[in-house]
């Protein structure tokens, strides 16, 4: 399954830039969740993202897997960037 074939570039910058509401109403993995999906949905929706990307177009696209990853991870390292202490 190639991404371009369902998915176009508004798809990938909505995910980048709202990823929950993009796993909430731009795809169909909302059924498919468990508990473990959604306390993921609510943590830490980059690595949602980028786990179904890896499942799901692993094999025909690993340079959009590879975006996704570091996407995530960027996401999660920056997280406390914006916040400083107070002594």
């Amino acid at each position: 399954m190639n991404f371009w074939d369902h998915h176009g570039a508004l798809f990938l910058l909505s995910a980048v830039c709202f990823p929950r509401l993009t796993i909430l109403f731009g795809t169909m993995l909302t059924p498919l969740f468990g508990i473990l999906g959604w306390i993921g949905w609510l943590i830490a929706p980059r690595f949602i993202i980028a786990f179904y990307a890896t499942v799901t177009y692993g094999d025909q696209n690993p340079f959009l897997v590879a975006v996704a990853w570091v996407v995530a991870v960027s996401a999660l390292c920056g997280a406390g960037a914006g916040t400083r202490r107070v002594s």
